[in-house]
């Protein structure tokens, strides 16, 4: 069996591999700190909701019970913090379905914070520039329909005169009862981290694995 100091170490050498050379200059993000056993506290509920995917069907967080979910809060004319937590999620993509968890343990969604002009076809080509596969969703609804779901993730948005939309870049890390375990910023989200807090939840829970 492997030590949380052994994944660590191979977690970081996949990770640095895998990096592209992207251009963030309005972003400055430094690497936290990554623990090996981490302390994931239930913060709170999380607030359940339904959107639409790219194919036009709906996904309920509720019906994801029983899987870990990860959900990012994105829009595609991004060209700032979206395209870099796009990519770490790409790779943690890569890290879980290499473990076998994703997508029968684990879920990714991303979700648009500019449905006005994020339409599914604008959100399939994005999710296609990050290589997206089966188990990473990314949702929208209408500008109304989504107003109370952001609400409840305390996500506000804010229009720039340069066309980009102001808001909070986080990750929520759901457990399989439907809890927020950790509320990542872009500052401190860092996939291998990710990866191991993922790992320590799987092992803990207690909720079955769906069929």
């Amino acid at each position: 069996m492997l030590t949380r100091s052994v994944l660590v170490a191979a977690v970081t050498v996949l990770g640095l591999a895998s990096l592209p050379a992207f251009a963030h200059s309005d972003v400055t993000v430094k690497a936290p700190a990554i623990s090996a056993a981490p302390h994931l506290a239930v913060i709170k509920p999380a607030p359940d909701f339904t959107l639409v995917d790219t194919n036009g069907q709906p996904v309920r967080l509720a019906q994801l019970r029983g899987r870990i979910v990860l959900l990012a809060f994105v829009f595609t004319a991004c060209t700032t913090a979206c395209p870099l937590i796009a990519h770490q999620m790409s790779v943690l993509q890569g890290h879980l379905t290499q473990a076998g968890l994703l997508p029968r343990r684990v879920v990714l969604l991303s979700v648009t914070v500019d449905p006005a002009r994020d339409t599914a076809e604008a959100l399939a080509q994005y999710s296609k520039r990050f290589a997206a596969r089966p188990g990473w969703h990314f949702l929208r609804d209408t500008p109304e329909k989504m107003e109370p779901m952001l609400a409840g993730y305390d996500e506000w948005t804010r229009k720039l005169p340069n066309g980009e939309v102001d808001h909070p870049a986080r990750i929520y890390l759901i457990d399989p009862l439907g809890r927020i375990r950790e509320i990542y910023s872009l500052a401190f989200f860092d996939e291998r981290h990710a990866l191991i807090d993922v790992l320590a939840i799987d092992k803990e829970r207690g909720a079955s694995t769906p069929p």
